[in-house]
């Protein structure tokens, strides 16, 4: 078929408007659910997915990508290239011609479904080559072969979680439905053995039952452990443990061979637009850019993979009352554009390590197959398919960090995370203090400068700070002190006399040297290890609210930690009196009744919808807050708490909280600038110290101490966002509902992986059916246009929801027209604002006579103009010019909510009983001055013209943001407004597009009439330079100009609070009973939490580990909570040492 129209220069020539003509009705054939397909012109070049109606406006203006002569993203087949099997016309013919010619299935599968005798790749080819050649049944389309049948029914199981029962169910229908004679499996088992020759497979390694060694490589033959010389199995070739491992290699490669993931696999180099200061991706970071500088053999081609390894511990049963951990091991490409990188799709599973205990100290000896294999990905590389390059060439990776809780941490480092040393950044320099039953880490002083005024104060913890700051280690000392290490024997046999054993004072925390180190590349690495932010966050709001609403087991104000202030001599207005048995009521801390207004103030809050849970759910019938996840503490301590405790504390103790909380929303923005770092890491010093002067030494747990590490780390490594645990316990959530044969879940998982996993590739390839990639978003915004816009004004997408009202325009049709003419940037219709300018400002107006002129005759002389220009030549007008001089009918569509941009907005009357989502806020010019109004949706207008065309307007009710007015004030850093006020009540209206959601937190301070302005970053949205946008998906890219805005500078006040400040003196102290006191009114040197030095220096017994269901052992650490809330406050060994 003649093509050659698609070089045609000529785009407005009949033959090329015709070719066009002729792509979109191939191109119709491949639309998904959201009506969108791959755009083929010379910008989106087939990597953005476009309405039918917006691709014809880009072939027309930007012309057609001038190589793409076959259409092969748009269901034609390519018969040029490639091997026979790709002849015939089925859909996954695609899809297993990328897959096999790089070999994509050759590790073959280790399912136990299949039987030992596995035939060879290229029988196996032929096998499914013939499949897909098959017609399901005689006298079937040619594009619905047995397999693809296969593929696309097992597709649908996995993407509406259908029950296995159901599946046979539905397979009996349709065998009794089909032809006799029908090609379709009668049965979820046959259908998924089917499938078992597609996959790529896991290897089962038999393990040790005492974690000593796997049998594997040179031992795969024994029958005892070579360790300990246990036997391998319990009975008849049943062995103890097995671990599943995910060969990473086939893994690798097939993210180069699939069209739609090769090229995203060069983003990092060729995509990401690098700005000097700016880090929005890891490869902004100076630990990318110092790995690249000493491997310029890896680094030199953008192919190499860079990965992060995350592991963790759950329990796959999701049941609080089951002891089972188990701890999957997952790589993450870093390699791909940010939005890609936080897709599930792309995490790959590598090692999956049974129960029902954490592996704890012996974590390495499961990591050994992944460790040799990444050592020959670095050493020799693969041979590797590029499908985007359509070349070969040698594939290398490597890991440049893991991704940990904090107990993982551990594990994978070798630095114990518990005791005196607990820090694992600054090692043998943590700054610890023994107390009451646990260790603290405060001395937070000596990162000051040396002449820094505070290091004289002896308020702080009764000394005068001379230390200096902790050293940052190089690799050359970190590898002799790892060399000094005894030499430990792995695992927990009886007979393994390490298991306990006195550690060397030159052994400081090293617990072993981790197999990472046989890396050649890991001594080298400037960040080895990131300190989890999300696990942080947790912790400290709870030791922030545990504290404020004195909840049992998490406040850090018990008596024990008044008299630890009694033991250090120290802040005396706090110290318990022991005749009157009584607590003084510190000011760090609620009344019942502040108690009871705050969690008042929870229950109200309403969020925008998908921003955050229901918080108000967690409070308690007492007042508390309780069963508070992960992202629900995200949301209360960088939202909601800065906001609740204005009305409630003194001044200077609210005032460092408030700073406190704003850190970590500044640390978790998607985009950081490196210099606001370096002034957060001085921050975060001063934030620490004046905790020091509120709050009592058991406050500050390790947790809290890790704080003052993060911005340097965010430094090294970019955005928190690629280096927290969010997506690895999302991966953990869905391997949890892999899980059908409670008895063997370790086995359910690894069969459910493998299926899902070439689901998932194969799906790619998949037309006209929902897939996990063109599946719509609950907040998608497909167009609802019907015509073809060209001006801007009418290209915006959006999506109408609820019940709608048709309602006459009346008297505001003019301003309605004006505002949306006025804002069209199109350069057609500037120009037409310009003329007419130029002609008012010829007719003798002023400048300040101008704009209340053009509003008034400027609609009527461009409808007259561009009439007559239409009639003497109508080629030179095109229908939406047309439509828009025309302007819009008399009547519009009055919505209750849509979605634009993926965000939801509803008008005020329609506000859900528990989300908020009419807030807006809009950038524009108040007296010739850039200026951000603020305000609420009153109604959602869908404003109609002619031929089709829809506009979407706000009408909105601004808030007076006035500057220097008395309705509007800035404290601590957060906006307050009167919503009492109003102005530009003449000018109420916006575009759709032009808002930016925000939402509105009641101020309990200054009454009901104000509100505090929070603004909202939604997940889904990313901050990249608009220059990139060829490479990106639109959808996921947020182009507001006040976008871009970065939060307000965290400026600590360096006003300490005074000891005074300390004690609440109109609340009368609280009582407790005599018997709380008899212990604590021992001497300190006779409490029972002593233990002897040498017991402290000793290690845990592995074997009498107890693992909570998310796998941190109780006991190894000292007030840590895990993702989903559970806590562990047992004591770790101490010394009586009052500061380090």
């Amino acid at each position: 078929m003649d093509r050659s129209w698609i070089s045609n220069p000529n785009r407005i020539s009949a033959e090329y408007v015709a070719g066009v003509e002729q792509f979109l009705e191939v191109a119709r054939e491949t639309v998904d659910a959201t009506g969108c397909t791959l755009c083929p012109c010379k910008n989106c070049i087939n990597r953005v997915k476009r309405h039918i109606g917006e691709i014809k406006r880009h072939l027309l203006h930007q012309g057609f990508l001038s190589t793409y002569t076959v259409w092969v993203e748009h269901g034609e087949v390519d018969h040029s290239s490639g091997p026979a099997h790709e002849s015939f016309g089925d859909e996954m013919g695609e899809a297993f011609h990328d897959a096999t010619r790089d070999h994509y299935f050759d590790i073959g599968s280790t399912s136990d479904m299949l039987s030992p005798e596995q035939p060879a790749d290229s029988e196996r080819y032929d096998k499914l080559f013939e499949q897909l050649k098959t017609p399901l049944y005689d006298g079937c389309n040619d594009t619905i072969s047995a397999l693809t049948f296969v593929v696309k029914l097992m597709h649908l199981k996995v993407l509406n979680k259908w029950t296995d029962r159901s599946f046979d169910m539905l397979i009996k229908l349709l065998q009794e439905v089909l032809p006799p004679g029908n090609r379709c499996p009668d049965s979820y088992y046959s259908t998924r053995k089917m499938l078992c020759d597609v996959g790529l497979g896991y290897e089962q390694i038999d393990v040790c039952k005492y974690d000593c060694s796997l049998f594997y490589g040179e031992y795969s033959t024994d029958q005892d452990c070579h360790v300990c010389g246990t036997s391998r199995y319990i009975r008849k070739k049943i062995p103890h443990k097995r671990l599943r491992y995910f060969p990473i290699t086939p893994r690798l490669k097939r993210l180069y061979s699939s069209k739609s993931t090769a090229t995203l696999m060069r983003w990092h180099k060729e995509g990401r637009v690098v700005e000097p200061g700016v880090l929005r991706h890891p490869a902004d970071g100076e630990a990318w850019q110092n790995f690249d500088s000493l491997n310029e053999h890896f680094a030199s081609d953008p192919r190499s993979i860079r990965l992060g390894l995350a592991s963790d511990g759950f329990n796959p049963f999701g049941n609080m009352s089951t002891t089972y951990s188990m701890w999957p091991v997952v790589l993450i490409p870093y390699n791909l554009p940010p939005w890609k990188i936080a897709a599930k799709t792309n995490y790959l599973l590598s090692l999956l390590i049974p129960g029902p205990k954490s592996p704890t100290k012996d974590f390495d000896v499961f990591l050994r197959p992944l460790i040799d294999e990444l050592k020959v990905l670095w050493n020799v590389g693969t041979d590797c398919f590029d499908a985007h390059e359509g070349k070969r060439f040698k594939l290398f990776a490597s890991v440049i960090w893991t991704v940990s809780d904090f107990p993982a941490y551990a594990y994978l480092s070798g630095w114990s995370t518990q005791g005196k040393l607990a820090c694992p950044v600054c090692l043998e320099d943590t700054r610890h203090m023994s107390i009451r039953g646990k260790q603290c880490y405060m001395g937070h002083r000596c990162f000051l400068e040396a002449e820094h005024p505070w290091r004289n104060r002896k308020d702080f913890d009764g000394i005068v700070e001379v230390r200096p700051p902790p050293r940052r280690f190089e690799s050359s000392h970190i590898l002799a002190q790892l060399d000094a290490i005894s030499p430990r024997q792995l695992g927990k046999a009886p007979s393994n006399s390490s298991r306990k054993r006195k550690r060397l004072s030159s052994e400081l925390n090293w617990l072993k040297k981790s197999i990472l180190f046989e890396l050649p590349y890991w001594s080298s690495l400037k960040l080895r290890h990131n300190l989890d932010v999300m696990h942080i966050e947790k912790n400290v709001c709870d030791n922030i609210v545990g504290t404020l609403m004195d909840i049992e087991g998490k406040t850090k104000d018990t008596l024990k930690a008044r008299m630890d202030l009694k033991d250090l001599d120290y802040r005396h207005e706090l110290h318990l009196d022991l005749d009157g048995k009584t607590k003084p009521f510190a000011s760090y801390t609620f009344t019942k009744e502040e108690c009871r207004g705050f969690c008042e103030y929870i229950k109200a809050v309403k969020l925008p919808d998908g921003f955050g849970s229901n918080i108000g759910r967690c409070v308690t019938e007492n007042y508390k807050l309780s069963g508070m996840k992960t992202h629900d503490s995200h949301i209360l301590l960088q939202k909601l708490l800065p906001v609740g405790i204005i009305s409630f504390l003194t001044e200077p103790v609210r005032e460092t909280l408030i700073e406190f909380c704003q850190f970590f929303e500044k640390l978790c923005a998607r985009t950081l600038i490196v210099d606001e770092l370096r002034e957060m890491q001085r921050s975060i010093i001063l934030i620490l110290c004046k905790l020091e002067k509120i709050y009592p030494p058991a406050f500050f747990t390790i947790m809290v101490h890790l704080c003052v590490h993060l911005p340097e780390q965010a430094i090294l490594g970019g955005p928190v966002q690629y280096r927290w645990m969010y997506g690895t316990e999302r991966c953990m959530g869905t391997y949890k509902g892999f899980v059908r044969n409670t008895a063997r879940p370790d086995g359910s998982i690894a069969e459910a992986y493998v299926i899902d996993e070439a689901l998932t590739f194969l799906s790619r390839y998949m037309r006209n059916i929902e897939t996990k990639f063109n599946r719509a978003e609950r907040n998608w915004d497909n167009s609802t246009l019907y015509t073809v816009p060209v001006l801007d004004v009418f290209s915006a997408q959006f999506r109408s929801l609820g019940a709608n009202e048709l309602k006459e325009l009346g008297d505001q049709r003019k301003k309605v027209h004006w505002y949306i003419v006025n804002n069209s940037f199109d350069k057609i219709v500037r120009n037409y604002i310009d003329e007419h300018t130029s002609n008012l400002l010829a007719a003798g107006y002023s400048i300040n006579e101008l704009h209340v002129a053009q509003e008034e005759q400027f609609l009527g002389w461009f409808h007259d103009k561009v009439t007559l220009q239409k009639q003497a030549n109508p080629s030179t007008v095109t229908e939406d010019l047309y439509s828009l001089a025309v302007g819009p009918e008399e009547y519009y569509v009055s919505q209750e909510a849509c979605v634009v941009n993926g965000i939801r907005f509803r008008s005020t009357v329609h506000d859900g009983l528990r989300t908020q989502c009419s807030g807006i806020s809009n950038l524009a010019q108040h007296d010739g001055i850039d200026h951000m109004f603020y305000g609420v949706i009153l109604e959602v207008m869908e404003v109609v013209y002619i031929r089709g065309r829809k506009v979407l307007v706000f009408r909105c009710q601004w808030f007076k943001s006035m500057p220097n007015s008395n309705s509007i004030f800035e404290q601590y850093n957060m906006t307050s407004i009167n919503i009492k006020s109003s102005w530009y009540e003449d000018q109420s209206y916006i575009l759709a597009t032009q808002a930016r959601q925000v939402f509105y937190l009641p101020n309990l301070q200054r009454g009901d009439s104000w509100k505090i302005i929070q603004k909202v970053s939604h997940r889904h949205l990313y901050d990249i330079p608009v220059s990139t946008v060829d490479d990106i998906d639109e959808n996921t890219v947020d182009d507001n100009d006040d976008d871009d805005e970065l939060l307000p500078p965290l400026q600590p006040n360096t006003t300490l609070v005074e000891p005074s400040f300390l004690v609440r003196h109109d609340i009368a102290p609280i009582h407790f009973p005599e018997q709380f006191f008899v212990e604590l009114n021992l001497p300190r040197n006779d409490h029972s939490f002593e233990e002897e030095e040498e017991e402290e220096e000793e290690e845990e017994d592995d074997d009498d580990d107890d693992d909570d269901e998310d796998g941190v052992d109780e006991g190894q650490w000292d007030d840590y909570t895990d993702s989903d809330g559970n806590e562990n406050e047992d004591s770790v060994h101490t010394d009586d040492d009052d500061i380090s």
